[in-house]
């Protein structure tokens, strides 16, 4: 009998030798990519190294150096937690919910005082954080086959010169936490989405709700979440529910506690826009004049994105005049935006994977909160509102990028050494670089800022207000020669002069054009402007107070005690008034009452060292010699 032979037995000889090239490629690719990432975070940091020197500026006085609840440091988190964003420098009936960044102020506080330094220093960590997790979350959401356009587009963001205001005032902290926290959020649905791993949904859950605490324009994410793991990345359809079910929940919590806290403080009046701050507040122009601006306004977006020329950090009344659908710019604008709208849309209909629709509605759907069409906001415009959506744009150009130089099969750095490549983008990273580096150097101080930018936008009524306010409160002070000091005021009047001609129903402005006239010793004008404010706004404390300052100057004793008591009655720990009060009291012949005045603006700041200085000149005057001596030596003790 034949036997059967046996079949060979093949053994995978060459099994080991396969497996080790494989994870070698795995670890080569990983290498890369990681490389690439810490090169991002690299140029990152150094194109906005020279925001180490700059000071505070803008509303960083609102929300770190004024600010009473901050400046109690790590014991005032509880407080932050429980109350809206700018209460600790004024009240409002129109505020906002965003106690992260506030809580790394009482931290950073805490530890440097009131020292920019650090604070810059973490902006520019962040920064360089979050275009680390962009790219990363690009390169994880093209399944690593498009590191390419990873790299471009987060090179691109990282330069971009539109985002100096994010990163040079500290204050915008709150953006870039918000989208560290949003975008780490993402790269951890992914991960889950393929791994099935619940701590990944977990962490990325709690990730979003930070992001929340941040700034609530992540609520967007809401649309950007079913965009990516229902129509992008839909291979897992009950974990895609899961990720987007997480969200919700998270964005529930976020908005329940934001509800409480702003209803508790009687801060939830969105009806309450001022003006000055968003033009489109305004009841003065019709319904359609206010779309068309809003248009008008999202067409500037989209140009700043392409030629970030001019750059202004206030681009409220009247920056952007009110226009209408006649407006030639309007009717580019909006053929724009029709053009953009169906491109993506056809193309979403024939490939629902396709990258460049991905990029377009990320832009649509994060400037939707932003862009004044849907609701009014509380300011115009403004450069950090596109901090997100231009991830967006960098994407589409670094995917039109990608469509000249064509796909390439190269890995690892040949990726990017492409002559023809680096012949659009070192041109493009190099202006980008050098607008970005020299915007900076704007942002050192107020006064550098304002009449820089005064210069690109001289109808900002805002603009002006703040560049006179910041010459007579902060540079006249700390001016010691007369000749200058006189210099300066005539200055400041002259900015504050044009800003309330451009917009006469500025109350702030007559307010601090009063306080101008005040000290230029034109107590007639200071009357007439601090009455006008008074009149715009009866609950106006500045006003009030001031205009008792000026007919006490007048000799007008019991109008200034009519005024200051207004103002106490209104903000009982203002202390100001109190002082007033009491020297008009005194001026009277009436003691007991001056004192009586004095003893109350301690109770209300016990470091106000004018109160203690007429305490010791009103007991001197009345033979008081010892209470004299004592105060005067709380004074000596104070000014040390």
């Amino acid at each position: 009998m034949k036997k059967t032979p046996k079949k060979p037995i093949i053994y995978p000889v060459h099994s080991a030798k396969i497996t080790a090239r494989i994870q070698e490629e795995k670890k080569t690719v990983f290498s890369i990519n990681l490389k690439l990432a810490l090169l991002l975070g690299l140029i990152s940091c150094m194109v906005y190294a020279n925001t180490l020197r700059n000071g505070f500026v803008l509303d960083d006085s609102n929300l770190i150096t004024e600010n009473k609840i901050v400046n109690k440091g790590i014991s005032a988190i509880p407080e932050i937690l429980s109350t809206p964003y700018r209460r600790g420098f004024w009240i409002t009936a129109n505020d906002t919910y965003r106690p992260l960044s506030l809580v790394m102020f009482a931290m950073e506080y805490q530890f440097f005082g009131n020292d920019p330094a650090p604070g810059h220093f973490i902006n520019i960590l962040l920064y360089a954080g979050c275009v680390i997790l962009l790219f990363l979350f690009l390169d994880l959401l093209f399944e690593q086959k498009k590191t390419k356009v990873a790299f471009i587009a987060s090179l691109l963001f990282a330069l971009h010169p539109i985002h100096t205001e994010v990163v040079a005032n500290i204050k915008s902290r709150d953006e870039l936490l918000c989208f560290f926290f949003s975008f780490l959020s993402l790269h951890l649905f992914i991960k889950y989405i393929k791994s099935g791993r619940i701590s990944q949904l977990l962490v990325g859950s709690t990730c979003f709700l930070l992001s929340l605490l941040s700034k609530e324009t992540a609520i967007t994410f809401l649309a950007v979440i079913p965009l990516i793991f229902f129509f992008y990345r839909n291979e897992n359809i009950k974990r895609s529910t899961y990720v987007f079910l997480c969200s919700a929940l998270m964005a529930i919590i976020f908005l329940t506690i934001r509800l409480s806290v702003l209803n508790y403080y009687h801060a939830n009046e969105i009806a309450n826009i001022s003006i000055i701050e968003n033009a489109l507040a305004s009841k003065d122009i019709s319904y359609e004049s206010k779309i068309a601006t809003a248009i008008l306004i999202l067409g500037y977006y989209l140009k700043l994105l392409f030629v970030p020329y001019p750059l202004i950090c206030d681009y409220s009344y009247n920056t952007i005049p009110f226009t209408h659908f006649g407006d030639p710019l309007v009717l580019i604008s909006v053929s724009v935006c029709v053009f953009i709208v169906f491109f993506s849309l056809k193309r979403l209909i024939k490939n629902h994977n396709d990258p460049f629709v991905f990029g377009i509605l990320f832009f649509i759907i994060t400037i939707s909160l932003v862009a004044n069409i849907v609701f009014l906001i509380g300011t115009t415009m403004g450069e950090r509102l596109v901090f997100f959506p231009s991830v967006g744009f960098c994407l589409v150009l670094a995917l039109m990028i990608e469509k000249f130089v064509g796909k390439q099969e190269d890995k690892g750095w040949a990726l990017l050494t492409s002559p023809k490549l680096l012949i659009i983008i070192i041109p493009i990273s190099l202006i980008y670089a050098f607008i970005t580096f020299k915007r900076n150097n704007d942002w050192i101080n107020n006064y550098t800022l304002f009449s820089t930018d005064i210069k690109k936008s001289p109808q900002s009524s805002h603009l002006l207000y703040l560049l006179g306010r910041e010459c007579i409160v902060n540079i006249y002070n700390e001016e010691k020669d007369p000749t200058k000091k006189n210099k300066i005021i005539n200055e400041g009047i002259s900015y504050l002069k044009r800003a309330t001609e451009i917009y006469p129903d500025f109350r702030d402005g007559q307010t601090e054009l009063a306080k101008a006239y005040s000290l230029a010793s034109n107590y007639d004008s200071a009357e007439a402007h601090g009455k006008i404010a008074y009149q715009l706004d009866p609950a106006n404390i500045l006003a009030l107070n001031d205009l008792g300052g000026i007919y006490f100057i007048k000799k007008d004793y019991p109008k200034s005690i009519e005024f200051c008591k207004k103002a106490i009655k209104l903000q009982p720990d203002f202390v100001e008034p109190y002082v007033n009060v009491a020297v008009s009291y005194l001026s009277l012949g009436m003691s007991d009452s001056g004192l009586n005045y004095l003893y109350k603006a301690i109770s209300v700041n016990p470091n106000y060292n004018r109160a203690y200085e007429i305490l010791a000149i009103a007991y001197k005057t009345n033979g008081k010699l010892d209470s004299a001596k004592k105060y005067e030596a709380i004074v000596q003790k104070n000014n040390k």
